[in-house]
């Protein structure tokens, strides 16, 4: 028997990082592929990151890559080893490339264990990464239902609303994950890409990859350039207008 909150401890090791770009701005690989941990109790779905088309530009910074970061949920209801089985499948035919199969797979999971959120979660995110923005729409949402407290689709749902324009929902997607789940590393990242990218607010951003930074233990190399570069501009930003023009 296995736990939701045993499938989220997968997150961290299905985060494996796609570093592109220069290293002082947020850029946007796709979300990783899973890895199946057969020797744990459960399964997980991977962790999707806030991310930004490869060369778009922001204010003061260049093109980079946002890396992930992951925390358990709370837990939820309990599943039979069946679906354990079912679910490592699924991340097996996903880390192969198989991803009609493991689409596949993690339907009929769907199908047969309607109240486990995790399942939904990697759809969703095999979704975004694919551009089927809608579909990924709907499965982070299918999770939230199932699972109020699931901060990997909160996050996810983040994405699809960052990546249709729709930064204040966006914003309180991520909001809602740092809610539920304050050790959820990567929603403070992705929030401060919002705030760095897209609502050019670089004062907010600030704290949000200080607090990144202090939840990952600060190995984060990117991020601390992003710390600077961010750190320069707010302080521009918060000058008074006579002195900006001296």
């Amino acid at each position: 028997m296995i736990s939701s909150r045993h499938c989220h401890s997968v997150l961290a090791v299905l985060a494996a990082l796609a570093i592109a770009g220069c290293a002082s701005t947020p850029s946007e690989p796709p979300p990783p592929p899973p890895a199946a941990r057969p020797s744990a109790p459960a399964p997980q779905p991977q962790t999707a990151t806030e991310t930004v088309p490869p060369g778009t530009p922001a204010a003061g910074s260049a093109a980079g890559a946002v890396p992930p970061g992951a925390a358990a949920v709370a837990a939820a209801p309990i599943v039979p080893e069946r679906a354990t089985q079912q679910f490592n499948q699924a991340l097996t035919l996903l880390a192969a490339g198989k991803t009609q199969d493991a689409e596949l797979e993690l339907k009929t999971l769907i199908v047969a264990f309607p109240e486990f959120p995790a399942p939904h979660v990697n759809l969703g995110l095999m979704f975004l990464r694919a551009g089927r923005l809608p579909e990924a729409e709907q499965e982070f949402k299918a999770a939230i239902e199932r699972n109020a407290q699931d901060a990997p689709a909160l996050n996810g749902l983040g994405l699809v609303y960052r990546r249709t324009g729709h930064f204040a929902d966006a914003e309180h997607a991520y909001q809602q994950a740092i809610a539920v789940d304050p050790a959820y590393a990567g929603a403070y990242r992705n929030l401060g890409v919002l705030y760095d990218l897209y609502l050019q607010a670089p004062e907010r951003a600030l704290p949000m990859y200080l607090r990144y930074q202090e939840l990952s233990g600060g190995a984060d190399k990117q991020v601390a350039e992003w710390i600077k570069d961010v750190s320069r501009r707010a302080g521009a930003d918060h000058k008074p207008a006579q002195e900006k023009t001296q």
